[in-house]
């Protein structure tokens, strides 16, 4: 194989062996194998070891969907609706529906889902994994535009909502990307557009739903502890 092959090979391979086997589950030699490279150290020559293969999967894929964002994001700057909830899940969610027709893109979601800590919904905008850079600036305007949106929630209940449409939008993509793995009949876009129209209509119903009682008092206390950090978005 030439260089550049073996090294997309690598990229292709590996992301389908990590979402079907778990990241631990996936050995050196089996992604050798996967390529059919005749060098045992072609992974270390190219990504350095089995995590930095791992690192630059992910980075590819959240650049791709973070490229797909910021036409989304555009639009709606361009048409005035950054107070439009829909649209601006929309503009979250829709970049990554895109993988859903495709095996590696699938792959993608899986991994995403399996390796983006919760506490990076707090802290860190647009990472799947600590050491995944990516410039993310049309999804940090969503975001902003979504803080901006819901005025009505006291900051610290703002915070959970975007972290649970954060969580849900992953978690979401990555169970539709198994399903449609395990029993591809779940690939007609028919389905796939049902699945991304009504995953919308849940995450808008929940950011708007009127806080409760509890749910006041709750927040009321958070923000004396200073529990007020804005969420960070998801990756995709």
């Amino acid at each position: 194989m030439a260089t550049r092959s073996t090294r997309e090979a690598l990229l292709e391979q590996g992301a389908l062996l990590f979402a079907r086997h778990g990241v631990t589950g996936v050995s050196v030699k089996a992604l050798h194998e996967a390529v059919g490279a005749r060098n045992e150290s072609a992974l270390h020559y190219h990504f350095g070891s089995r995590r930095g293969l791992l690192t630059e999967i992910l980075r590819v894929h959240l650049t791709a969907v973070e490229r797909r964002r910021a036409v989304l994001a555009d639009e709606i700057e361009a048409t005035g609706r950054t107070g439009d909830l829909r649209a601006l899940v929309h503009a979250l969610a829709a970049p990554m529906a895109d993988d859903l027709h495709d095996p590696v893109g699938r792959a993608h979601l899986r991994l995403v889902a399996q390796l983006s800590h919760p506490s990076l919904a707090y802290d860190e905008a647009f990472r799947s994994a600590r050491e995944v850079e990516v410039d993310a600036a049309a999804g940090a305007r969503v975001v902003r535009w979504l803080h901006a949106a819901l005025p009505e929630l006291p900051s610290p209940v703002r915070r959970e909502r975007l972290a649970d449409l954060r969580g849900h939008l992953l978690s979401s993509f990555g169970l539709r990307a198994r399903l449609i793995d395990d029993d591809p009949g779940h690939d007609d876009p028919a389905d796939v557009e049902l699945f991304l129209e009504n995953l919308l209509d849940v995450l808008v119903a929940a950011l708007t739903a009127p806080p409760s009682p509890a749910t006041l008092a709750a927040a009321r206390a958070a923000r004396g502890r200073g529990g007020a950090t804005e969420p960070a978005a998801p990756a995709g």
